[in-house]
């Protein structure tokens, strides 16, 4: 989350508003967060059911931000956190709410208690996969010296929580909302005497403020798979699937289907993902295009989708943070398969190639090149859509009504196959329209409407 991205929740704290969703209204041209903010389009209530953020509730937020982290209780926190991590370095986001508060009724909705690590999980996947971009010195990680900056949201989340809450047992303040996007967005922000600017060991620390954006849409059922050898490469991800029929219901909606490999952000490199996607709106019907998107895209600023018969190349990913090749028509029955390959050079950098199948035929207008961008560690497979119906009980005639199946998964390292049964990791999102569930061997995934 930017500087001025943050503005924007601080406009909707202050007239403290809890919404968000598992389904977004972000690319079809709505308005960006600022202008939903001022006009109060958005609403203040909560459903476990409809949305995806554990924090969302505020019956959460309010044991939390009232008793658990107040001024009052913080060096409690502290003392529990210290005894359960005595080295400094274990203190992680996501591994000590429990631990200080073990009673799953003050969570509100026991949902988010129960499923609590690999909700956390995901998070912590997600914010690592976004960089740390924050001008102001209030929000930096480190408010005793606010030139270090973190190579992503994941490593300035544990660096703050560290500071806050093993080394000065400071209060702290959660508060969430929805963004538009299917990444998480993320700022801290410290109260200080004096206001923090540069070195200033002798800086004292009032309080802590994080503010959270939680995905509203995007993936609505997926399946990862990362790969944690540092010495070794996805070199080739491939995956087969039919164009399903049409939805019933067709309105303003957007739905992507692929299978896709991702990066982490690192200090001077703002990951990305790069997929071979299958994609439908009710104007143009079903495509399938080559993308590369990094994190740092934003879908308020750009709300629609490029023109079909349109491409960018690497040469310009930095006029919107996005590429694409040429979209190539597709009818339902097609047969499509997604392909990625990747090199490694001997000067160290990471090369990449994707393109699409259709019945057997390679599509050249699909083909999308990229040389040393970040390594690709992240294998997934999903679906993903926006400006779908608000209550999930409306959702299904939005969507295709048969169950979607990615299958004949051909994931390599090192040019060799990973090991059958293949450990993919399924989403545990509250809040998702779909479930993927991976077969014994986890060469497919089937996709089910929930």
């Amino acid at each position: 989350m930017s500087d001025d991205e943050h503005d924007n929740v601080g406009k909707l704290d202050r007239r403290s508003m809890l919404a968000g969703g598992a389904a977004t209204v972000a690319l079809n041209g709505l308005p960006g967060f600022a202008k939903a903010a001022e006009s109060g389009t958005i609403e203040p209530h909560f459903n476990v059911n409809l949305f995806g953020a554990v924090y969302m509730d505020p019956r959460y937020l309010n044991r939390f931000n009232g008793h658990t982290y107040s001024a009052a209780n913080i060096q409690n926190v502290q003392t529990k956190i210290k005894q359960a991590f005595p080295n400094r370095s274990d203190l992680k986001w996501g591994a000590y709410q429990k631990l200080i508060e073990p009673d799953s009724s003050k969570w509100g909705t026991t949902a988010a208690f129960n499923n609590w690590l690999d909700l956390s999980n995901e998070t912590r996947d997600d914010l690592e996969k976004l960089p740390a971009k924050f001008a102001r010195p209030e929000r930096a990680m480190n408010p005793f010296d606010t030139g270090q900056v973190a190579s992503n949201l994941l490593e300035h989340l544990d660096e703050v929580v560290r500071i806050a809450l093993w080394d000065h047992a400071v209060p702290l303040k959660i508060s969430v909302l929805p963004r538009r996007a299917r990444h998480h967005g993320l700022v801290t922000e410290w109260d200080t005497v004096p206001p923090p600017s540069g070195v200033n060991p002798n800086l004292q620390l009032k309080g802590l403020t994080i503010y959270v954006q939680c995905p509203q849409g995007g993936w609505q059922g997926y399946a990862i798979w990362r790969n944690r050898v540092s010495t070794s490469q996805i070199t080739k991800f491939a995956a087969k699937w039919k164009v399903p029929q049409a939805p019933i219901h067709q309105d303003s909606q957007i739905l992507f289907i692929f299978n896709g490999l991702e990066s982490v952000s690192r200090r001077n490199a703002t990951g990305g993902i790069l997929q071979p996607v299958l994609q439908w709106t009710k104007t143009d019907g079903w495509y399938v295009r080559s993308w590369y998107v990094t994190a740092d895209f934003d879908p308020v600023k750009y709300p629609n989708l490029p023109d079909l018969a349109t491409a960018v190349g690497q040469d310009h990913l930095g006029d919107e943070n996005r590429c694409y090749s040429k979209a190539v028509k597709v009818n339902p029955g097609d047969t499509v398969v997604g392909n990625i390959k990747g090199t490694k050079d001997a000067t160290g950098r990471y090369n990449y190639i994707c393109h699409l199948e259709v019945n057997g035929q390679r599509q050249a207008d699909t083909e999308l090149r990229f040389d040393d961008i970040p390594e690709l560690t992240f294998a997934v497979c999903a679906i993903e859509s926006y400006d779908v119906a608000q209550k999930p009980a409306d959702r299904p005639p939005y969507y295709p009504s048969a169950p979607i199946t990615l299958s004949s998964l051909d994931l390599q390292v090192d040019s060799r196959p990973v090991p059958a049964p293949i450990a993919w990791k399924k989403s545990k999102k509250l809040g998702g329209d779909y479930t993927a569930t991976p077969n014994a061997n986890g060469n497919a995934v089937e996709f089910k409407l929930v």
